[in-house]
């Protein structure tokens, strides 16, 4: 067992607190506009410079344990945020950061600091509140905006994103891929999207973006728990035959997940297994779509299959597989699908007809699934070192814009949560307990900090700058060095990213709030 070093009180919140005023700092020079890049030295000492909170988040790692676990803290948060909205990296660690230092300030006047968290939690929310009532729609031009404010003010990324998206839809996948061409385009095909991703971390093979991805894979679909793994023996066989990687959309008993990600690790088999979606009958025509789309058979009690009478013919595939955590994009060969084109044209005629809120749901999920597109974003660039900093943006822009189509957008800038400073500020907290409202304050008076640090990183002051602002959703272009209303100028933030980049913040400054010992592996110094 390894030897464990104790932090109690305040030595364990100050120490914590270093590691976290470390990576935020270095985290918010790329915020903004005119915020700078980062150069970041790979295992093997080469650069990558990047833009990207993430990245330069997860590069970080120091030597003193108990202040890389407040780093570990913080970038939990921050890439919590990334995964939930796809950006919002930085804003998450500046505001984490202004909340912190001001838990610090006042730490000696916190009585209670459950009630201090309670507080900072309560005040979150409100603040989510208030900034989503003025969250408005995006359009065909606001989606442009969106994608080029996010790709660091790159008009011509912006357009090929925006474009992707108009091509294949809200419901549609945007992806990327590098260039064999030495040029940036856009290649629509057809695919499909789960929400649903990989079940094991061990089936990883992109450590970089945390991902699964396969060509060629084959797939096993079930519509019941596969409860023994011999009952796979078939799929791990023509796997191992074909060498090819085996993804499985089934649920699994643990044992059978035991044998596979044994397997996994003794490099005897390449294999992504996925919860598939769905409930009873809804689950199983939504394997069968799947089927439809792969060429494969679902196993399927309700089809009366036997397992002794299943072999390879039921496997299907896909040009290509991405799984994260949380979703699973299938590419399929642009080939035209008779009974894909029927099912799509009776699910249509359904729609029209039918009247029950659940019922259409699952047919426009089914619809959406069958029609939808994959757009993927070739992109290209003179260097090693240029491209991975550019693919950075790229797919930023990407989440960013899917963000903004799923749940609209906001005045950029840090204007929305200024904007919610000024208002909740001067409500009534509906508490008598002191520490309550210290905590609700603490929450409130972070707010700016993310509009102080954007202007602050194009060279001007921000106190003189903010003196010059008054209405709603008036802020000031850095960029362009004037004043005006952040959506007419173009200036603009995706709600989901605002929205979880403020909870997560808050999330993790209460955690440091409440801590009273840090329990570390000792380090033995040679």
């Amino acid at each position: 067992m390894i030897e464990k070093e104790i932090i109690f009180d305040q030595d364990s919140r100050t120490r914590l607190k270093k590691g976290i005023d470390v990576l935020a700092e270095a985290v918010a020079t790329t915020l903004g506009a005119s915020g700078r890049t980062v150069i970041i030295e790979d295992s093997y000492g080469n650069p990558h410079v990047t833009k990207d909170g993430v990245t330069v988040a997860n590069s970080v790692l120091l030597s003193d344990p108990v202040e890389n676990l407040g780093v570990s803290i913080l970038k939990q948060a921050s890439q919590k945020t990334a995964t939930e909205a796809g950006d919002g990296t930085t804003t998450s660690c500046v505001l984490a950061k202004a909340i912190i230092d001001a838990c610090f300030e006042q730490i000696e006047n916190i009585d209670n600091v459950t009630m201090a968290k309670q507080g900072i939690e309560d005040a979150a929310k409100a603040v989510v509140k208030i900034i989503e009532r003025s969250k408005k729609k995006v359009d065909i031009k606001k989606l442009l905006q969106v994608a080029s404010i996010s790709a660091n003010g790159d008009k011509y990324i912006g357009k090929l994103i925006s474009d992707a998206y108009n091509e294949v839809g809200k419901d549609g996948v945007v992806t990327m891929d590098e260039s064999t061409t030495g040029y940036d385009y856009t290649e629509v095909t057809k695919g499909t999207r789960l929400i649903r991703g990989y079940s094991s971390p061990f089936s990883v093979n992109n450590l970089r973006k945390k991902t699964v991805e396969y060509q060629n894979p084959l797939i096993v679909l079930s519509d019941h728990k596969i409860d023994m793994h011999e009952r796979l023996h078939f799929a791990f066989e023509a796997s191992i035959r074909q060498k090819k990687p085996l993804v499985i959309i089934s649920e699994l008993d643990d044992q059978v997940k035991l044998f596979i990600t044994q397997n996994i690790n003794q490099k005897n088999l390449t294999c992504n297994f996925i919860q598939p979606e769905g409930f009873g009958i809804k689950k199983f025509e939504l394997l069968q779509d799947l089927a439809m789309m792969t060429g494969g058979k679902v196993i399927s009690e309700m089809s009366g299959d036997s397992h002794s009478n299943i072999d390879a013919s039921y496997l299907g595939t896909c040009k290509s597989l991405t799984s994260s955590s949380t979703e699973t994009i299938m590419v399929f060969d642009d080939v035209d699908n008779p009974e894909r084109n029927e099912t799509i044209e009776w699910i249509g005629n359904e729609l029209k007809d039918s009247k029950n809120r659940e019922e259409r749901w699952h047919l426009e999920d089914r619809l959406s699934k069958l029609a939808g597109g994959v757009a993927t974003i070739k992109v290209s660039a003179n260097s090693e070192v240029e491209l991975k900093e550019k693919k950075d943006r790229v797919d930023d822009s990407i989440h960013a814009t899917r963000a903004a189509l799923q749940e609209g957008i906001v005045a950029g800038g840090g204007v929305s949560l200024l904007n919610a400073y000024q208002k909740i500020s001067k409500a009534v907290v509906k508490s008598n307990d002191p520490s309550y409202k210290l905590g609700w304050s603490i929450m409130i008076n972070a707010l700016p900090e993310v509009i102080h640090r954007i202007i602050n990183n194009s060279g001007e002051q921000s106190d003189a700058v903010l003196y010059g602002m008054e209405g709603k959703n008036v802020g000031y272009d850095v960029k362009n060095r004037r004043y005006g209303n952040m959506f007419t100028l173009g200036i603009i933030d995706p709600f989901k990213v605002t929205k979880n980049a403020v909870l997560n913040s808050a999330s993790v400054a209460a955690t440091i709030l409440t801590t009273s010992c840090v329990i570390s592996n000792k380090r033995i110094k040679k």
